[in-house]
């Protein structure tokens, strides 16, 4: 559990009392304007995230008569008291009453916004899919809370890692072509004000839009780089048994079979677009330690592995991006993400429309414009490092723009999505297929049988497999293979819940699917860390509920056979989905 006492979607009643008592402190605070009490008792951060606060009541002040004879002194010195306070309370008004544009007078109409907040709250783990990479907080439920914490996240030091399967998000971007979009209709509002903003958001009228589109950032490739640099601290140095060979860094003499024999080259896969291959290369870079300073470290990246780049492209089958391959998938028939994050944006936005609009009087800002808004503060931290941006909105706005990043991606690539699973079952396929140590030759799914038909650009025994994809193909994957997610309602946010984008899939997220032996157990173990958070595989096929996530090998390959054989691919991905006959196609407003 996280230190820092912030909001966790992820915890239970009794957990959420523990933190709420521990992060807690007597005193004030504003909500929307309004001024409740806080105390340290059966105070639930995340139904104040999730409801509006309401003052609470104040328990009357009873005066007793006196009966010693000395009301009149008494009422001599409530006239003194009353009279001057009447007296101010009258010229406050006054002046309020002949204010020269009260709309603009900031202290009545500002929120409880900012940087920090005295809750503790983290805002950056509160940016969905925007959020930098974090592994803190809560472990899912169902697992307990040492599971993966110790060296080498193994149960003990006698178990060892036989090998690890990896879906990787690319880090750190400039917003997407419709993100932008977006982005620009707001500083395009900023720009046509007629008026000038109030006072402490004057900097808004010299402030330039200047980022770009799609590429991957710096801070991206120090993501990804990082990634691949701890896999190899983690995973790599047992997976070649590095540290009983003398070597501190990857180096090709370890990439041997277990006589002795040199095994090929490793090959990682990655696709064409170029964040995704720039962030494949970041990660290897890291894990083969290209910058350690050995004297006889390999430095041409051909010397350590080969990359296998696949096309992203309409109709062309790509389990990295499985979208393009599933023509539903652009379908607002067949997918309701944009539906259901514009129902839930008019609702947890208002407030902030109505108070950016009395700050910015002449901008006519929508609630959809807030959010682009919200979205420049997530883009420019990760570009620059900071936005004033990131001061407009209040905590539990923040939590709203979770709950709205949840709802997209569930809308778009998970169960409320005709085709969520669709997208990810190719993947799921590849892997029981590596599993067994086969090739694919047979179409299935998103899967290019020419590279998947050929151990050249599809080995069967490798110690390790790293696939750089995209945030969506992960949701895709983890709905398909069937962890257990809740539906989401689109006018209220769920509490607690397990689809919290910012841990399924924040910048530079990371699926492990890992194959443990340990002395205890009679066969290799399968388990499941996300983020470095172990899964519960209960529900996933006849996986056991397990506090350690474990689940055997060939039940758990079993698992993988149910979750592809449930897909009617073709049907959902070119037909009418079963169940989806009578869906209405969803057309975004025109003034957006």
């Amino acid at each position: 559990m996280s230190g820092s006492g912030a909001y966790d979607p992820l915890l239970n009643a009794s957990d959420r009392e523990t933190t709420d008592r521990q992060s807690l402190n007597h005193g004030e605070m504003d909500i929307a304007g309004e001024t409740v009490s806080r105390t340290t008792t059966e105070v639930d951060l995340e139904a104040a995230a999730a409801n509006t606060l309401a003052p609470t009541a104040s328990t009357p002040t009873r005066f007793r008569r006196s009966r010693s004879g000395t009301e009149p002194a008494l009422k001599r010195l409530i006239v003194l008291l009353v009279v001057p306070a009447v007296v101010l309370l009258i010229v406050f008004f006054f002046i309020s009453s002949i204010s020269s544009d009260p709309s603009r007078d900031a202290s009545p109409i500002a929120a409880p916004t900012g940087i920090s907040f005295p809750s503790g709250f983290n805002m950056k783990q509160s940016w969905g899919s925007l959020s930098p990479y974090y592994e803190t907080g809560a472990q899912w439920r169902g697992i307990s809370e040492s599971a993966g914490r110790q060296m080498y996240g193994l149960p003990n030091d006698q178990c060892r890692f036989q090998q690890v399967h990896i879906i990787h998000r690319h880090a750190e971007r400039y917003p997407t072509g419709g993100a932008l979009e977006k982005i620009r209709k707001a500083a395009r509002k900023f720009e046509m004000m007629t008026a000038p903003p109030a006072s402490e958001l004057s900097w808004i009228s010299t402030w330039n839009l200047t980022l770009n589109d799609e590429l991957l950032l710096s801070s991206g490739v120090g993501t990804e780089f990082t990634s691949g640099s701890m896999f190899w601290e983690t995973h790599g140095r047992l997976l070649y048994n590095a540290t009983e060979k003398g070597e501190m860094f990857y180096h090709p003499k370890l990439n041997v079979y277990p006589d002795g024999t040199p095994r090929p080259k490793i090959v990682l896969r990655t696709t064409d677009q170029s964040r995704i291959h720039t962030s494949a290369r970041a990660w290897a870079a890291g894990f083969f330690g290209v910058y350690s300073g050995e004297e006889d470290a390999p430095k041409d990246n051909d010397d350590l592995y080969n990359m296998v780049v696949m096309q992203e492209a309409p109709l062309i089958n790509n389990t990295l991006a499985s979208y393009y391959s599933c023509p539903n998938s652009n379908s607002r028939k067949y997918t309701t993400g944009s539906k259901l994050y514009r129902e839930w944006v008019s609702i947890y936005l208002a407030d902030a429309a109505s108070r950016l609009n009395k700050l910015l009087p002449t901008a006519n800002l929508t609630v959809m414009d807030c959010f682009a808004i919200q979205t420049i503060c997530a883009y420019e931290t990760a570009a620059y490092g900071y936005s004033r941006f990131c001061e407009l909105f209040t905590e539990k706005e923040w939590y709203g723009y979770e709950y709205r990043e949840a709802l997209e991606f569930f809308g778009d690539a998970s169960l409320a999505s005709a085709v969520g699973a669709a997208e990810g079952v190719g993947w799921l396929k590849e892997v029981q297929a590596r599993l067994e140590k086969r090739l694919l030759t047979e179409p299935f799914a998103a899967i290019n049988t020419t590279l998947t038909g050929n151990e050249e650009t599809f080995p069967l025994d490798q110690p390790f497999y790293m696939d750089m994809s995209h945030d969506t193909v992960i949701i895709s994957v983890l709905t398909a293979l069937g962890i257990p997610f809740e539906n989401l309602p689109s006018n209220s946010m769920l509490h607690p819940r397990l689809f919290v984008a910012s841990r399924l899939t924040p910048f530079g997220a990371r699926l492990y699917i890992e194959l443990i032996d340990c002395p205890e157990f009679s066969e290799t173990q399968v388990r499941l860390k996300l983020n470095n958070r172990v899964l519960p595989l209960t529900g996933v096929g006849s996986c056991p509920t397990s506090p350690d996530g474990f689940c055997p090998l060939n039940t758990f390959i079993d698992a993988l056979k149910i979750a592809t054989a449930a897909v009617d691919y073709d049907n959902v991905c070119f037909g009418v989905p079963v169940g989806w006959e009578d869906a209405e196609e969803f057309i975004v407003p025109k003034d957006e």
